[in-house]
């Protein structure tokens, strides 16, 4: 089988104040970029070929290298993992190569290790134009750097390229985050945008200046920016596909999709996630490994010195996922995506009818009363299938859909 695959780089030069992630930075005393050993890269590439070798992959569709920071990778390091990588299962020949870096990181011989390695679509933490938005949240760039990254870019760089923004971070103005969507048509490069709304996670930084009165944060603030981020970005051309993801046609992330669509991915480092889907016995497995760096590298090592060949070894926590799991995050996952949810896919994997669960022919049912208020839609395809959606008011209300389709 073919599958994708999320490498985790878990170092920051130093963690934002907002970060709930797995990532070691300054204030973990310990990450200083020095921690991104050649060590953990190895442990990667053979990582890989573990579970390349265990579920029979012949190809990994898409690759993404997220964090934590991989920018932080040194351009041999950048050469050393791809070249491993491809060893342990090759690249579909369109493969979608995606690598998420901070815009302190962008030089031109990064962005050249990046193409000779494979790398074909970045991924940038813009987050925002405003250096008191960004200076609230501990974020380790500026202005300044993000605009000289951006130069970087248009002159070195010639693939596909992201940009990532918050909405509703402290200090910043309604001006000032309209005006950071002007990048979008002085860089043209740009194909891609993730739009979030700021999240207060508790016991971070951020979450303890709040309850500390240290700095305002509003969510109807945060809501309103994100809402007319979302305007500004159709007019732009941005399409929205997801609940926080916009694209010029055509170039909507596909590694992003694979978790959306139920479809198989490895998740190798220090804290990655990965799932394994069985629709046959409507089962799937589902790991995430250890949190702690060196018994990640040591599971690593004693499953490839180990003859058992059996994954005992590496550190991990394993979950294993019945139907009535898989058949909920069908939905939820389904249903983050304006392009929503086939009749036909529920059928194949699940045996049952998605009009019947979704009470979409009775008069009463959920998805009938989300369509009477227009907050939902369906349409019906070529031979007889059927695609229902929430709209793009109804989307706004995924969480509220999602409770009421479990009561």
């Amino acid at each position: 089988m073919n599958s994708s695959l999320y490498i985790h780089i878990p170092f920051c030069k130093k963690k934002c104040d907002y970060c709930d992630f797995f990532s070691i930075g300054e204030r973990d005393r310990v990450g200083k970029s020095n921690n991104l050993s050649d060590s953990y890269i190895s442990a990667l590439i053979k990582e890989s070929k573990i579970y390349a070798d265990f579920y029979g992959i012949k190809k990994w569709r898409t690759v993404y290298v997220g964090g934590g920071t991989p920018s932080l990778l040194s351009p041999l390091q950048i050469s050393k993992l791809f070249s491993g990588i491809k060893d342990s299962a090759g690249l579909e020949n369109d493969a979608e190569v995606t690598l998420e870096m901070n815009p302190d990181d962008v030089s031109r011989e990064f962005l050249e290790a990046c193409r000779k390695s494979g790398v074909n679509r970045l991924s940038m933490g813009v987050q925002a134009l405003d250096d008191r938005a960004l200076q609230a949240v501990n974020r380790g760039s500026s202005l300044e750097i993000i605009e000289r990254a951006l130069e970087n870019l248009k002159n070195y760089w010639d693939g596909r390229l992201s940009v990532d923004f918050i909405a509703g971070l402290p200090r910043h103005t309604y001006k000032s985050f309209e005006k950071q969507f002007e990048i979008l048509t002085k860089y043209p490069k740009i194909d891609h945008v993730s739009l979030y709304t700021l999240t207060i996670e508790e016991n971070t930084p951020l979450w303890k200046k709040i309850e500390d009165g240290k700095i305002k944060f509003s969510y109807e603030k945060a809501d309103r920016m994100w809402l007319k981020g979302r305007n500004i970005l159709e007019k732009l051309g941005f399409c929205q596909y997801e609940v926080s993801n916009f694209a010029r046609k055509g170039f909507e992330a596909r590694h992003n999709s694979a978790y959306w669509k139920q479809e198989n991915y490895v998740g190798i480092g220090s804290g990655a996630s990965g799932t394994i889907y069985d629709f046959d016995e409507k089962s799937a497995i589902r790991w995430t490994n250890s949190l702690s760096i060196p018994a990640y590298i040591k599971g690593v090592e004693e499953e490839t010195a180990s003859s058992a060949k059996n994954l005992s070894f590496l550190k991990r926590n394993i979950e294993n996922l019945d139907q009535e799991t898989l058949e909920f995050e069908f939905m939820m996952l389904g249903f983050r995506q304006l392009g929503g949810l086939l009749s036909s896919d529920y059928k194949k994997r699940f045996g049952k009818s998605l009009a019947e669960r979704l009470g979409a022919d009775d008069g009463t049912g959920i998805f009938a009363r989300w369509k009477k208020n227009r907050l939902a839609a369906e349409k019906s395809l070529p031979g007889g299938d059927k695609c229902y959606f929430l709209n793009r008011r109804g989307i706004l209300l995924l969480n509220r859909f999602l409770e009421e389709l479990l009561d």
